[in-house]
């Protein structure tokens, strides 16, 4: 009975002019990929299709919502794209596709016609990745359509002596396979053109071939090119369940039907949604996403689609940090205690991300001995302006930054340190003439205009007064022959005499330098400066002007930094006092018991460089040379 009821059906749809099954299946959702490389933002390619097996179009952002391990998120952006299909047709040759019309045109010409048709009106852009494959095996792989067009063209297949089987269908999903990575979005599609299957051991097969097809997401359309009594065939029961599972059509063509357009297979799969969202993840791992469509009366959650995501603090560190501050009074105003200069240092930094997913840095504070004492809380993280006005003593400080990403990640730097130098001004009875010089010098030199006036002033009445009495006694004792001077003899002898120099008027005695210090520059030569005479007296050198003998201005000098003293035997010994820079023989550093120096030695006074030159250089050896006879 139930084969009288499949023969009246199938007798029914032939006389309405064909066998045509849809698939028919419930409306879908599906995330294909979830790209994580721009994270803090995810892109994810979303498909959706209704229950006709249509992609659904016309979504944006406010239909769809992501679930980010479970945990709703609203969309920043969804896209509706365009892409292309990796479809693949499969021939499997067998006589009843060379059984031919009133024409002379076989079944297999006129379906050849149809895909020829199909292929020439393809655009000429190069889209889709077309494949080619029958019994023998592939015939092309990933050609484009005029590509496709030729060699479709080309193929001449041997219906009448072919006995059909899976071998075409099993290459298809072997070529889809190794397609998987070609293009991101891109879907699978089959057109299988067969007739049907004689051997039920080989429709058995189809099973495992579905399976397959269900795994890489591939539809698979089949045609039945066949007489009209197989299409209740059980080969074309299992094809047409094949198709369904698949997702794909299902069409018997006995020569006389019209066929469908291919077209309508593939056109539903060119189109994709991509989407972009805001991640709310802060550790790394494996994480699932999900999405939810709201659209007229659908509502569908696809499934999770898993992904691994690297999440790590982002890493903050100094750039070229000072390894020593040195705060000093300014040059134009050397004894000022009350203004040190600098006041500020500031400190670059460079923020990286070692998980390779930059995003914003929200927050940032530089601590110093582990007390905060600078913060950035918006754009550019980039520098720090230290305060160090309150560093008035020498000590060594550690430096670290702190920062904060988008993501609420915190990460501290290793500490650096960091050498602060304070040089203090001159103190004692030298320094206050020399803070106020200035007041001092013009109060000298207005006292003595005072004094001048003075003594101008009181002198010259006097002498008025002087001159007025002398000139009368004068010109009285003009006319007093008492008076009258007599001319006296000076004895040749006397007038002979030499007058002798007081000894007070004598110039002290100057001692020769026995050896001099020379200032060099930067490029190893003499400087312009003058030499430091080194007469055999103990002499120190430093920045106090007051303890030093020798005053050097340079920020890596100690207010009292080195001594120089004759040795017992007569050779000049240097010695460094502690100094914060160090004292340097020949770039050997000198302690405090001090290094005997020779003719031309490099001396370092701190960044200071001085040679020392003795003023009768010691002659140079020549070299001997002997001649050995040679032994014959």
């Amino acid at each position: 009975m139930r084969k009288v009821f499949l023969s009246i059906l199938f007798a029914t749809l032939l006389l309405a002019g064909g066998f045509h099954v849809l698939a028919q299946e419930a409306a879908r959702a599906e995330i294909i990929k979830v790209d994580p490389g721009s994270f803090p933002t995810i892109i994810a390619l979303l498909d959706v299709y209704d229950s006709q097996g249509k992609f659904l179009s016309g979504l944006d952002a406010a239909n769809v919502t992501v679930l980010e391990n479970g945990q709703p998120l609203p969309l920043s952006e969804l896209t509706e794209e365009e892409v292309g299909v990796q479809l693949v047709v499969a021939i499997n040759p067998g006589p009843p596709m060379a059984v031919r019309d009133k024409l002379g045109i076989s079944r297999y010409e006129r379906v050849a016609e149809v895909l020829r048709l199909w292929a020439e009106a393809r655009p000429l852009e190069p889209q889709d990745s077309m494949s080619l494959v029958a019994t023998t095996g592939p015939l092309l792989v990933g050609a484009t359509p005029s590509e496709w067009h030729n060699s479709f063209v080309s193929f001449q297949p041997d219906t009448r002596a072919a006995v059909p089987g899976l071998e075409s269908l099993s290459l298809a999903l072997d070529v889809l396979e190794g397609q998987q990575d070609s293009q991101a979005g891109m879907k699978h599609s089959i057109l299988f053109l067969t007739p049907h299957l004689p051997d039920q051991s080989t429709v058995d097969q189809l099973e495992n071939l579905a399976q397959r097809a269900a795994t890489l997401g591939a539809r698979v359309n089949i045609w039945l090119i066949d007489s009209d009594d197989y299409f209740a065939h059980f080969s074309a029961t299992s094809l047409k369940s094949l198709a369904f599972q698949t997702g794909g059509d299902f069409f018997a063509y006995s020569g006389v039907e019209p066929l469908p357009d291919p077209e309508n297979y593939f056109s539903p799969l060119r189109h994709l949604y991509t989407l972009k969202y805001a991640s709310q993840l802060a550790t790394g791992g494996t994480h699932t996403l999900a999405a939810r469509v709201q659209f007229d009366e659908l509502d569908l959650i696809s499934s999770d689609q898993s992904f691994s995501l690297d999440i790590q603090p982002p890493n903050p560190m100094l750039i070229s940090p000072p390894s020593q501050i040195v705060r000093q009074a300014p040059e134009d105003d050397p004894y000022n205690t009350d203004l040190l200069q600098p006041t500020e240092q500031v400190i670059e930094i460079l923020i990286e991300f070692p998980d390779e997913h930059p995003r914003p840095i929200t927050y940032a504070a530089l601590f110093v001995d582990d007390e905060k004492v600078s913060e950035i809380t918006a754009p550019p993280f980039d520098k720090f302006q230290w305060n160090i006005s309150e560093y008035l003593s020498n000590g060594e400080h550690s430096l670290r930054i702190e920062v904060e990403d988008s993501l609420g990640l915190v990460k501290t730097s290793l500490g650096v340190p960091v050498t602060l130098t304070v040089v203090q001004p001159p103190t004692g009875t030298l320094a206050f003439f020399g803070r106020n010089s200035t007041n001092l010098t013009i109060g000298v030199i207005a006292l003595a205009g005072i004094l001048l006036a003075l003594i101008l002033l009181v002198g010259g009445r006097r002498g008025l007064f002087t001159f007025a009495i002398a000139r009368r006694e004068a010109k009285k004792a003009s006319f007093d022959p008492l008076t009258q001077p007599v001319p006296a003899t000076v004895d040749d002898e006397k007038r002979n005499q030499q007058l002798t120099t007081p000894s007070w008027g004598r110039r002290p005695k100057r001692v020769k330098a026995s050896a001099y210090l020379a200032r060099l520059n930067g490029e190893e030569k003499p400087a312009a400066e003058k030499r430091i005479p080194l007469t055999g007296e103990e002499i120190t050198f430093g920045t106090d002007p007051v303890k030093a003998a020798y005053v050097l201005d340079d920020p890596s000098i100690s207010p009292v930094h080195a001594r120089l003293h004759p040795g017992e035997d007569g050779h000049f010994v240097i010695s460094d006092q502690d100094s914060v820079a160090g004292t340097w023989v020949n770039f050997e550093p000198v302690s405090s018991e001090g290094a005997i120096l020779a003719h031309g030695d490099l001396i370092h006074f701190g960044t200071l460089r001085y040679q020392f030159i003795l003023e009768k250089a010691p002659a140079k050896k020549n070299p001997e040379i002997s001649i050995e006879e040679r032994l014959s």
